[in-house]
């Protein structure tokens, strides 16, 4: 077993002990994980967007640690298969809405850590009821499990209004609203895990602002006509208030731990799992119009928030640190502080010693192996490339400069670039070159389950 760097268990303890903690739910912290769907920096005034209201994420920036430079995959499966694993999707993933249900997940490890565990919201992972708690979740509360074409309908999303939740693999739960009954469900399992004194583990993996674009309860829209609720995801007009309303669920997580006397013991990672929907066109405050790049091997499919925060303990900064999903992973083992064990080998480094005073180990590159293997089609835009702090260098010889061209657009081949180009990437090719062979839709890992994705049943279609 390896111990990765950062705090120990013991030292949680000090720290707890020094800020005049007391009972055993406050001796280690909790976590809450807030994983936000479709939604990339460009939206947040904290990142300098100017369309948006997100006044409560914003507040979140300005307490705790806001990173510059974070990065997913450009899509969801991909991206959530690498937090949960803290491995790049050239080692472990499979095909798209699928993950093995014998990895190694940040809840398995919280878990032998004596943290109780939960996740609520989107799963996506496979279909089976029995993989989520087999994957390190004590309790659940999830869409998009067993059930999916299934609960959507002309009056009915598969997330939103008129949904159907997996209660924790044994009933399915009539939701008017989905991420209110979400919300309801998280505040219950965290006031039982209070009341009892036990530190938890909550995985909030929030569907908002992800398609279909529908009215928000309490807007002027909404109403029990239902046409203003189910505009099958082409009126962009309604993402403002989604937005809005993610804003709205963030705050009101973070009122609830004040309110609960615990929001000085809680660490809360908000970010999120891949860039804004393409129909989305957003401006920011360079003046730049920025067009959403889910789907998309660039900046904008990557980039990301990533905001920390333990409770009024941290000083507002900033980070310009190269990071990206698989960090998650091990910032979490050095939290509830558990070894990794050394045979994953995994990708990612902890943050957690940028969170409790230290300096965490700086990453050189990340690699973006995007290759989602749709059951139903072909991935065309499927690509493998890395980054540093400035270039992108992708398999088949593209480089670019990624701080002047997020949207890659005009790239330099790698036998036309300078010398002292080539040497700039030189660290990025020799970690792109390691995978031989890469085409898009290249098989990916094998399935090790005897289970489905969601899609499996679905007709061939164009995913964005």
């Amino acid at each position: 077993m390896k111990r990765i760097k950062g705090i120990t268990a013991a030292g949680i303890g000090a720290v707890a002990a020094a800020a005049g903690c007391s009972s055993p739910q406050q001796q280690k912290p909790n976590i809450v994980f807030f994983f936000a769907d479709d939604i990339g920096t460009e939206c947040f005034g904290c990142y300098g967007g100017i369309d948006y209201n997100t006044p409560c994420i914003d507040s979140l920036a300005r307490q705790g640690i806001q990173y510059s430079n974070m990065n997913a995959q450009p899509l969801s499966t991909p991206s959530r298969v690498q937090v949960m694993t803290g491995m790049y999707n050239d080692r472990n993933y499979v095909n798209f809405g699928y993950m093995n249900d014998d990895e190694t997940t940040f809840a398995q490890l919280a878990r032998d850590a004596g943290y109780s565990t939960a996740i609520v919201g989107k799963w996506q992972l496979g279909r089976s009821r029995a993989m989520v708690p087999k994957l390190g979740f004590d309790e659940s509360f999830l869409a998009q499990v067993e059930i999916y074409n299934e609960s959507r309908g002309e009056y009915q999303t598969d997330r939103y209004a008129n949904s159907w939740f997996d209660n924790n693999g044994k009933t399915y739960e009539y939701c008017p609203f989905g991420p209110d009954e979400m919300e309801r469900y998280a505040f219950d399992y965290m006031d039982r895990q209070i009341a009892a004194g036990k530190p938890f583990l909550l995985y909030y993996t929030e569907p908002l602002v992800h398609t279909p674009h529908v009215s928000m309860p309490g807007s002027d829209e909404w109403d029990w006509d239902y046409d203003s609720r189910f505009a099958k995801g082409a009126d962009t007009s309604y993402f403002r208030g989604m937005v809005q309303y993610l804003d709205k669920q963030v705050g009101e997580v973070v009122r609830y731990l004040k309110d609960k006397g615990v929001w000085d013991n809680t660490i809360l990672i908000f970010s999120t799992d891949n860039g804004t929907s393409t129909r989305i066109v957003s401006r920011t405050d360079d003046g730049s119009r920025v067009r959403g790049g889910k789907g998309e091997p660039n900046y904008h499919g990557t980039h990301v928030p990533l905001i920390i925060t333990w409770g009024d303990r941290l000083a507002g900064k900033k980070s310009d640190r190269l990071a990206d999903l698989t960090d998650i992973l091990p910032t979490i083992a050095d939290i509830v502080g558990v070894e990794v064990p050394e045979n994953l080998h995994i990708d990612g480094v902890s943050l957690y010693p940028d969170i409790s005073g230290g300096k965490a180990s700086e990453k050189d590159l990340i690699l973006v192996h995007f290759n989602p293997l749709w059951p139903t089609t072909p991935s065309p835009k499927a690509s493998r490339y890395a980054m540093n702090d400035t270039y992108a260098y992708f398999w088949d010889g593209r480089i670019y400069n990624y701080r002047t061209d997020p949207g890659f657009d005009s790239p330099l081949m790698y036998d036309d670039a300078s010398e002292e180009l080539k040497e700039a990437v030189s660290a990025l090719k020799a970690r792109v070159d390691e995978f031989e062979d890469f085409y898009p839709d290249k098989p990916g890992a094998p399935r090790r389950g005897n289970y489905k994705t969601f899609y499996d049943f679905a007709p061939p279609q164009n995913p964005f």
